[in-house]
């Protein structure tokens, strides 16, 4: 059996840092309103990062079959694009009518979410969460207990980065409840996992689950070899 990507790093639940409580403007995106999930693309900081095309290309993952390749081409061009940043949307095959707002919506905090990873080059956004959850199960990038316990968040970002010499991909995973309550008992589902490296893999820090109350936010940071990350999208 294939084992979870995020199980063979180095990993610890975030206690999460001052910026939660900052209130940075959203950021709005001119992307089909239908998408499910959307993708920021920062070249610059992308550039001369060993996993950035391997990770960016895996996104294509979050679309139907037939439409990869596309899809993929679409990502790659992004990442030499000339343009300070890419917006990329996800619209499924059988997409919901579009909303009312003006505009595709990534609530503000993903800013500093960016920018808490070292070169942060990808921020990725699910609202809902469940399809990446899904597709996150599938292709067996995220831990068992993990997905189980962010069954019933609401939205999902991710920002991802990598450390000057280039020996780890540095990644965060926000998932957002609607109550404090929610919150917690997500968390709590996690720690009572510990030990079970087969469903958890990674441990809290003392506190965390006090900030996870008041947030509604779970933040999981993930420290992984660059190497391993590679082979292991290049073998899914």
């Amino acid at each position: 059996m294939r084992r979870p990507l995020l199980l063979i790093a180095i990993l610890a639940i975030a206690a999460v840092p001052a910026w939660l409580w900052l209130n940075p403007p959203d950021l709005r995106l001119s992307i089909d309103r239908r998408s499910r999930e959307s993708a920021l693309l920062y070249p610059r900081e992308a550039t001369g990062r060993r996993c950035a095309a391997v990770v960016v290309a895996s996104l294509a993952e979050l679309t139907e079959p037939e439409r990869r390749d596309q899809l993929r081409t679409q990502l790659e061009q992004g990442l030499v694009a000339r343009e300070d940043r890419v917006e990329v949307g996800f619209v499924p095959s059988s997409p919901t009518a579009a909303t009312d707002t003006p505009a595709w919506v990534i609530p503000g905090r993903a800013r500093l979410q960016l920018r808490a990873v070292p070169h942060g080059y990808l921020l990725v956004h699910a609202a809902p969460a469940q399809d990446l959850l899904r597709v996150a199960s599938r292709k067996r990038w995220l831990s068992s207990g993990l997905i189980a316990a962010a069954r019933t968040a609401t939205t999902a970002t991710i920002a991802v980065g990598e450390t000057d010499d280039g020996t780890h991909l540095v990644a965060t995973l926000a998932f957002d409840y609607r109550t404090g309550e929610e919150a917690e008992a997500a968390f709590q589902e996690l720690m009572q996992k510990q030990g079970d490296f087969e469903a958890l893999g990674f441990a809290a820090r003392p506190g965390a689950d006090r900030i996870t109350r008041q947030t509604k936010l779970l933040v999981i940071r993930f420290d992984m070899e660059t190497d391993v990350v590679l082979r292991a999208l290049r073998n899914r």
